[in-house]
């Protein structure tokens, strides 16, 4: 079978990982502060603070969004359930937004109209990679006091007007989870647009402490006082030692992805199946390749007796019965693509054998 993900291992960790524990230096330190730095300079944006997770970095955004209970946020159901769920914990009211079901993105149409005096925050997800129109959305708060955070879990490489994706809105927030491009077992990355959101980051990650307290004082850093409360988000180490490593090959990595996906644009041919649209000024990080199809169920079958791997990944999250309190407007772009979205292997790991494997499949359905 042709796997749909796989976990990329660089394989030089295991003295490294070693020389590490000999050390007994774990938590966050020298390599997260490197990990930070190269990271930061790969998305073109210095106010980038790594966290254990993009779930945390969402929570982080919502924290410095403010984010009041009963204030209302609205976002896409299209989704993992850990782009909403953060907005959740701080007792903000999901309004759902639809979806263009050309793109699987969040639609700039319908966002502008659930916009109300209570809205303060827009959270939307690039879509397998596809940056969603963010010129759009960006636009259509200018004139409110609304953040816009961008999940980014499925888009580090991608861009957007020729800038990487990771300084076009208030937020970005980027993951690490074990089948991203980038892994490091687990972990994430908050952008911001702003220096001072940045630094309140660091400090909320780690308690409300600021940990290079002591290199700047010559104090314990236990004597500073805590301003607010924080949190344990920090990214460690042993993560951050396989996010350098990871590092080094992961513009050939998304590389792989974005030609495997060009070959499919290429040489998919099947009436029954219909291609997302392209944007012409963004490139997608092809993390997925999602199609639509008619008859999921006989097009996972059929593309399994083939030896090709395919699922849906995320479904959408207004299903859920933790979100029956929000109200549930028609969504008919959304009921369109969930009904016919199935996602085919793209990754790093095809041969070109297995993109031709991949091809005849479909086109044979």
């Amino acid at each position: 079978m042709i796997n749909l993900f796989k976990v990329h291992n660089p394989g030089t960790l295991g003295p490294l990982i070693d020389k590490l524990f000999e050390n007994g230096m774990v938590t966050e330190g020298e390599y997260s502060d490197r990990f930070e730095k190269e990271f930061s300079e790969y998305v073109e944006n210095e106010n980038c603070s790594l966290v254990n997770s993009c779930t945390s970095a969402l929570t982080l955004a919502f924290r410095l969004c403010d984010i009041q209970p009963d204030d209302e946020v609205i976002v896409t159901p299209m989704t993992c359930m850990a782009t909403n769920e953060p907005a959740s914990v701080f007792g903000a009211k999901l309004v759902w937004a639809d979806i263009d079901p050309e793109t699987g993105n969040i639609d700039p149409c319908d966002v502008k109209r659930k916009i109300t005096p209570r809205t303060k925050a827009i959270s939307a997800v690039h879509w397998a990679g596809q940056p969603f129109e963010i010129d759009e959305i960006n636009k259509i708060v200018r004139d409110f006091d609304i953040k816009v955070i961008e999940d980014a879990a499925h888009a580090l490489g991608a861009t957007y007007n020729g800038i990487p994706i990771g300084g076009h809105s208030d937020f970005t927030c980027f993951s690490f989870q074990a089948i991203k491009h980038l892994t490091t077992a687990d972990g994430g990355a908050i952008c911001s647009k702003n220096h001072d959101d940045d630094q309140r980051i660091k400090s909320l990650r780690w308690f409300g402490l600021d940990r290079k307290y002591t290199a700047k004082t010559g104090k314990s850093r236990w004597e500073q006082d805590v301003t607010e409360w924080g949190y344990k988000f920090h990214m460690n180490n042993l993560n951050a030692l396989i996010g350098l490593e990871q590092m080094k090959t992961i513009k050939s990595l998304i590389k792989s992805h974005q030609d495997n996906s060009a070959f499919f644009d290429k040489n998919i041919n099947n009436s029954r199946v219909k291609k997302l649209k392209r944007s012409k000024n963004s490139e997608s990080a092809c993390w997925i390749y999602s199609l639509l199809v008619d008859n999921r169920d006989e097009f996972k079958s059929h593309m399994a007796s083939k030896g090709v791997a395919t699922d849906v990944v995320h479904v959408r999250n207004d299903r859920y019965s933790v979100y029956k309190k929000f109200e549930r407007d028609d969504l008919p772009g959304t009921d369109e693509f969930c009904s016919k979205m199935m996602n085919i292997p793209v990754g790093w790991w095809l041969t070109e054998e297995d993109r031709k494997t991949v091809v005849e499949a479909v086109n044979s359905f």
